[in-house]
Order: structure tokens, then sequence, then C-alpha cells
């Protein structure tokens, strides 16, 4: 039997064989190691992050906070009172940017509903052509620890928390161009996730055409794989080997399952096709473990049952999405943009709220230390917070498609 070509964003005929092949029940040759997650998968995920299409549908109007006049008039003056203080936007808190009582309640629901309810909400509202670079990032970042107040890094050098998103392929020379992950292009994002724990996403502008977000349950994927397919979660939860496209002195592959379980059979993703697909330019290093059918075949699984319950994130300037990225994955389609490059701008923290005590289960805790730990000797952590994108900033990050 030929082995099954391996590619980031995978063919419709590919997946069409893949899944008449799963839905006929017909095995595909089991290549595992042993894991540590054997015998501990749960059978069932009981819990309002499991949803299909259907369900979200149904519940979309919970997923959105749109502000009122007198909530953006609110932002607008704490971000004021922010910044008339001269403090640093490390140390914003709900203390120093300070809303009325009733948006605060409703942005606590916000993180509520990411972490126990269907994962996700899209707050609606501001209009970023209003405000400056700066501004953008106080009313984002004061918005975002009222939800989450804890930033994460997001680069390798684990320094800087806020990322520009942006077509930085576009305005690239070809052979630079070939080099950019899958998240700076105009090309579409597999499903995926970024690996942290709120990922959120503000909107500076949008594209002319696509660019849409979608999202899917990653508790949904379980289930239906618990229930067809266990053998792709045994998969899953085996330890991958994974390319970084880096300097291996400074940043040598990572070897760590993509299904993490815990050992109170809490469950918990952390997935990409790139690191073992590559992209473009970026090529996965053949002195690396290859890359097995049975691991194609459960990335081809993912894909086609995410996509199968994916539903688009209501998108619009100035929209900001908080995702639960433990139990949702997201994709993108591709877009096109007008004029000169870099239209669609979106700003990403990956954020974490210490009080909705979510047990990270152990596989995964070396990866939320790094992201979410201190970063100097004396057991500090020392912020960069680029407010504006500058050519290059894109090749730093850690995870982006």
């Amino acid at each position: 039997m030929a082995a099954t070509p391996l590619s980031y964003y995978p063919p419709e005929d590919q997946l069409a064989a893949r899944i008449k092949s799963f839905e006929s029940n017909a095995p595909y040759k089991a290549e595992r190691g042993d894991t540590e997650e054997d015998g501990k998968l749960p059978h069932f995920l009981e819990s309002p992050l499991a949803w299909s299409r259907q369900d979200i549908e149904k519940d979309m109007h919970k997923c959105i906070l749109k502000l009122s006049d007198a909530d953006i008039i609110s932002l607008e003056n704490a971000a004021k009172v922010f910044e008339d203080q001269s403090i640093s936007l490390s140390s914003i808190s709900t203390e120093n940017f300070v809303l009325p009582q009733a948006l605060r309640n409703a942005l606590r629901r916000v993180s509520d509903q990411c972490y126990y309810g269907r994962g996700f909400t899209v707050v609606q509202g501001l209009d970023p052509t209003k405000y400056s670079p700066e501004l953008n990032v106080v009313l984002y970042a004061g918005i975002a620890t009222h939800v989450a107040p804890q930033h994460g890094f997001l680069d390798k050098n684990r320094h800087k928390v806020l990322c520009h998103v942006v077509n930085a392929a576009s305005e690239a020379p070809p052979s630079e161009a070939a080099q950019k992950s899958p998240g700076f292009t105009n090309g579409p994002l597999a499903f995926h996730t970024d690996n942290c724990e709120i990922l959120a996403l503000y909107a500076l502008d949008v594209a002319t055409t696509g660019g849409q977000t979608f999202v899917s349950s990653s508790y949904q994927l379980f289930n239906e794989l618990a229930q067809t397919r266990p053998e792709v979660l045994q998969t899953l939860s085996d330890y991958w080997v994974l390319d970084t496209f880096k300097d291996y002195s400074q940043f040598p592959p990572v070897t760590r399952p993509m299904l993490h379980v815990s050992d109170t059979g809490d469950v918990m993703f952390t997935y990409s096709r790139f690191p073992m697909a590559g992209f473009q330019g970026k090529q996965r290093n053949p002195s690396l473990a290859p890359v097995n059918e049975a691991q194609i075949a459960a990335m081809d699984a993912v894909q086609y049952i995410m996509a199968k319950n994916a539903v688009p994130l209501p998108w619009r300037k100035g929209d900001i999405a908080f995702i639960n990225d433990m139990a949702i994955m997201h994709a993108r389609s591709s877009f096109t943009e007008s004029g000169q490059g870099l239209q669609r701008h979106l700003l990403k923290f990956y954020l974490r709220d210490p009080a909705q005590n979510w047990k990270v289960p152990e596989s995964a805790q070396k990866q939320w230390d790094k992201i979410y730990g201190p970063n100097t000797p004396d057991g500090g952590r020392n912020e960069t917070w680029c407010i504006r994108y500058e050519a290059g900033q894109e090749n730093d990050w850690e995870s982006n498609g």
C-alpha cells in the first residue's frame, strides 16, 4: 500500500478517502509506541464544551457580548485614567483599569463562558479606527484583564506578550515569503491550537474577502473519536516529535503528545499539523523520525471532524474573540487584501485566569510553565509589548498555524 502523502492543508480527495475508510471501519496499520496516556483515556466527555455545529448555532447568541455606547465610554475613560498614571502595560489590572460593576460582571461571564460554557465569546462594539495604536492596545489589555488577567509569552525567547498577525509574506521577497509560518500568509489555516489557555484576538482590520476564523470543539472531536475510532485517540496521546524549524542548538525538536489527559480524566489538546507536515519552504527535517501512517490518519481525522462541526466566528473590525484554546481548535479561510498588504491585522494575546483553576495535565505542564512562568533569575517576568508591527517580528513567534 502506498504511503499517504502529507501536506499542511490536506487535499479534499485525501480527506474524503480517509473518512470513507473510517466509516467503513477499515483499519489502518498501527505504528505506535507506548504512551503514558494508554489506559487513562475517558470514554466520554460530558461538558458544555462538547458541541456540534447544530448545537452551537442555537447557542451563538450566548457567545456574543455587545458593548453598549455607555460601556464604550466607560472603557475609554478607564483607558485615559490608566494612561494618565503612566503605569506600564505589564502592570495593568482590574484595580487600575476600573470599570462599572455591571461591565465588570459581564466580562467575568466571558471568562466563565470560555472555561465552563461553550468555550468562546466575541466582544463587539469597539471601533479601532478611532484610537491610536497605543490606545488600542490599552483598551484591548484592559478588557482582557477583566477576562483573564495573566499574560503568556508568545515568542520562543520568552519576552513578547503581544503578537501582530498579518500577511507578512505579501511584503517579503519570494525567498523570505516561502519561509513564513502559515499564520503569516494569506492562505488557509488547518485546525490547530496555539498551545495556550485563553487565546485572544483583536481585529484591528479585516480582509477584503475571506480570512474568516472558524472554531470547533476539541471535546466533541474527542467524543466522536472515542465512539468510532478510539485508536486515533491513542495515537494522538503518543509522544510525537515536533519540528521547530529553528536552530536546533537553541530550539531543539519537541517531543510531547498532541492529546493530554490528567490523572482526574481531564483532557486537553495541543495540536497542529505544521510541525509534522511543514509548510512551503519550512520542511520537516529528514533527520527526525518520519511521520508514520497512523499519525497521518490521526491528523486527517482531526481535520475532517473539526471542519464538520465548525462554525465561523462573527468577525468584524473591532471584534475581540476570547477562545479556550484547551478545548477549542480554530482555523482560517484564505483571504485577499485590497491595495497595500497587511490590511488584515489581528492583535494576539495568550491569557490565563488562575481564578478558574483549570487543571493542566502533567504532560503539558512544562509548556505552561514556559508560557506563563517567570523569565528572570529572580523569578520575575520581564515583558515586551510590541505596540506596532515591524517587519520580521513574525519570525520570533512560537506557534502560528
